[in-house]
């Protein structure tokens, strides 16, 4: 394992944190931990690195959230996420390691220009149409967008959201779904060296953080104001992705 710096450490371990908050049903501070770890890491390490994580902080919730999951939706959108992995994958073989940054925090900034619209029009949602194409366009930027930066949550949760779905079918879907997905991200992950015995030994130390992380977005989801945690989010993210792509530019 690298020897890194205070730094290094205190943003992988606010980084592990926002993995364990987002599976709590806060998808967009997971977009927060991605571009921390980014910032921490440099290159494609970071994706490798926050995979497991992800998986971990999976499990606990999908461990919890088992009575409302919607399967329909989550076969609707295996194949187009499976294809969409693929296209990931691929890009992730010939992007060099000086442009991993900006690109994920150009996916961080289209997610949440997609989340400011959904907030700002709500016709938004409605207006969108409810088919195979959209279906399909959707898991293709989902598959993409989380084999590239683990940045798929917005897209996949927009879309539960334009379903109508209810708080609990929607929390319990995107926990099976990303269970599911970032499980089949391994073996990719794996074949890019992403995924290695030095990342593993750092997941283990981040291991308390992500559960930590997953109990506090439960207290969050009942205390906070939906609105204010969201602009929180929002800002930070916005923040966090323009340092990503500014600092690459240095």
């Amino acid at each position: 394992m690298p020897d890194f710096s205070v730094m290094q450490w205190t943003l992988m371990i606010v980084a592990a944190f926002c993995a364990g908050v987002s599976k709590a049903g806060l998808a967009g501070v997971g977009l927060l931990g991605v571009t921390f770890m980014a910032t921490a890491v440099p290159g494609r390490s970071s994706s490798g690195i926050v995979l497991p994580l992800l998986i971990f902080a999976d499990i606990l919730a999908a461990s919890t959230f088992r009575e409302h999951v919607q399967w329909s939706q989550i076969r609707r959108l295996a194949w187009p996420i499976c294809v969409g992995i693929f296209v990931g994958w691929g890009l992730l073989m010939v992007i060099p390691d000086v442009a991993f940054r900006p690109i994920i925090g150009s996916i961080v900034l289209t997610m949440l220009v997609l989340q400011i619209v959904r907030q700002r029009f709500p016709g938004f949602d409605a207006a969108l149409p409810h088919s195979k194409i959209f279906a399909w366009f959707t898991g293709l930027m989902t598959g993409t967008a989380t084999m590239v930066a683990n940045a798929a949550g917005p897209i996949a949760s927009t879309y539960l959201i334009i379903l109508s779905l209810p708080k609990h079918q929607f929390v319990h879907t995107m926990a099976w779904l990303f269970l599911l997905v970032n499980i089949f991200k391994v073996p990719f992950s794996i074949h890019l060296g992403l995924i290695n015995v030095g990342s593993l030994t750092l997941n283990a130390c981040l291991v308390p953080v992500v559960v930590i992380g997953l109990w506090t977005g439960k207290w969050l989801l009942e205390t906070v104001p939906q609105r204010a945690f969201q602009m929180i989010v929002l800002w930070l993210a916005t923040g966090s992705a323009v340092w990503l792509i500014a600092s690459a530019m240095m």
